[in-house]
């Protein structure tokens, strides 16, 4: 399905660069999550809660994620809808740990952590995600909006994405929009294409 360009490269440059990306990658999930963390956590209103809690509660989804994802890997997943109702629990999990905690927290945060950490993932080398790639969810972002009404022709919702909280009216029907949509490409490598297409544009925008 998937029209892939290999190239060849230097296996120091690129120790290098997952280094400068994601630090240390001797747990690679922790280092996915992590980083993952960071793109989400500016949306995240903590209150007057200390740092170490809220290091706590991220430390808590790292080690599901831990839990989780080579679960569903061995275990494998067969259809799109199986892989979304894994996707579902999983967000809807970890949305119930922030707000147990008295943290205001949405689907849309959930699923851009669930999301990334699965791209990283892919992107270190990690998981081949062989027979599973092609049913991963493409992590929504304010990017996403704008290159799938400029490409793909999907009015940009009203609600911002970070604060959706329907998994189903929401966040999976947007989804599924995008996968009705996109042709001759898995959803997550669409958004490879299209995403770096958009951010470049947004750096050369803001270039003197």
């Amino acid at each position: 399905m998937d029209n892939i360009e290999y190239i060849q490269v230097d296996k120091d440059i690129l120790d290098f660069l997952k280094a400068v990306f994601f630090g240390s990658i001797e747990c690679p999930i922790a280092a996915a999550s992590h980083r993952a963390y960071r793109d989400l956590n500016r949306t995240i209103r903590f209150g007057e809660m200390p740092q170490e809690q809220r290091d706590g509660l991220r430390s808590k989804v790292t080690s599901h994620f831990k839990q989780e994802i080579p679960a569903m890997v061995e275990h494998g997943v067969h259809s799109q809808e199986s892989y979304d109702e894994w996707h579902c629990q999983l967000c809807n999990e970890i949305r119930l740990l922030y707000r147990n905690s008295g943290v205001e927290f949405h689907i849309g945060q959930a699923q851009k952590w669930v999301n990334m950490t699965m791209k990283y993932l892919y992107i270190c080398g990690a998981y081949s995600f062989k027979g599973i790639f092609q049913y991963l969810h493409i992590p929504i972002d304010n990017y996403v909006f704008t290159v799938a009404e400029k490409e793909l022709h999907i009015p940009q919702p009203k609600v911002r994405w970070s604060r959706w909280d329907s998994y189903d009216t929401q966040y999976l029907a947007y989804q599924k929009e995008l996968r009705l949509r996109i042709c001759g490409l898995s959803p997550l490598r669409w958004e490879f294409k299209f995403w770096l297409q958009e951010a470049r544009q947004v750096i050369q925008n803001d270039l003197p």
